[in-house]
């Protein structure tokens, strides 16, 4: 079988390694590569794609929303984000998942005894934060709190959720166990930190849905304040696992998968 992550840009991705280490482990003759698909030339992926004789793909930035009108179908958690980065081609047909909130909220609990009972604050209204939202629901009794910089963001939002700003996030913040960063504040060689971090009660875990860098700004500071933190790796590990779940009807070799990770990000052979 074949499979492929899309995106642009897409060489620093380490899905292809990651997945082709756990086929390795699983003893399967699979292959797992990445493409890089350019905006402009999107309107060509179905062609694309059936060229390469997939089996299915992942589908990273910034093409999670722009795959959608190429599916045959979607499941509910996908429509109900609005955003897909998981394609079954079974029988010729396309058929879409969105792997990244169950991905997040498995690696959660792991790290998180009593999520049922948390109350949590997800900085950013982007699909992301709503795919972990609306994973999140099903597990947790309290009503779960959003905030964005614009209220504006909210409004293909159908979720129950208490929707504030970042500025009435900063002046709450003791009132929160756990803080979930998906605002793009961090990445690369972006130095920003969303909201200030002021009024942070001591034992609240923060967590950002990025593992590159290892250590987001908002999760050094956090860190030097004495709380514990917690980044995307397992998201990335586990909503990769769920992928190939989806692909295969298999279990994935998850601690394979993460050595592998780590590995690559410390500078390991």
């Amino acid at each position: 079988m074949k499979f492929a992550v899309i995106g642009d840009p897409i060489s620093h991705s380490l899905s292809p390694l990651m997945h082709n280490k756990n086929f390795e482990s699983l003893d399967l003759k699979f292959t797992y590569e990445a493409v890089n698909v350019p905006i402009e030339n999107f309107k060509h992926i179905r062609e694309i794609i059936e060229e390469k004789h997939l089996d299915g793909f992942n589908i990273t930035i910034p093409h999670k929303e722009r795959i959608i009108p190429y599916l045959d179908e979607i499941d509910a958690q996908s429509s109900s984000v609005g955003a897909v980065n998981t394609v079954l081609i079974r029988d010729g047909k396309w058929i879409g998942y969105n792997t990244d909130g169950i991905g997040y909220v498995t690696g959660l609990k792991q790290v998180y005894n009593d999520l049922e009972n948390a109350y949590i604050l997800i900085l950013g209204a982007g699909g992301a934060s709503k795919g972990i939202a609306n994973e999140l629901i099903k597990f947790v009794n309290t009503k779960l709190t959003v905030a964005n910089r614009t209220m504006k963001r909210f409004e293909t939002w159908d979720l129950e959720v208490n929707q504030i700003s970042l500025e009435q996030a900063e002046s709450h913040l003791d009132e929160f166990d756990i803080i979930i960063n998906t605002t793009p504040a961090g990445m690369d060689d972006n130095q920003d930190i969303p909201i200030d971090l002021k009024y942070l009660n001591p034992e609240t875990l923060v967590s950002d849905i990025v593992y590159i860098p290892y250590k987001t700004p908002i999760l050094i500071a956090a860190e030097n304040k004495g709380n514990p933190i917690y980044n995307g790796l397992d998201m990335f590990v586990y909503q990769g696992a769920e992928s190939f779940k989806i692909w295969t009807g298999l279990q994935a070799d998850i601690k394979t998968m993460k050595k592998s990770v780590l590995n690559k990000l410390k500078g390991v052979k």
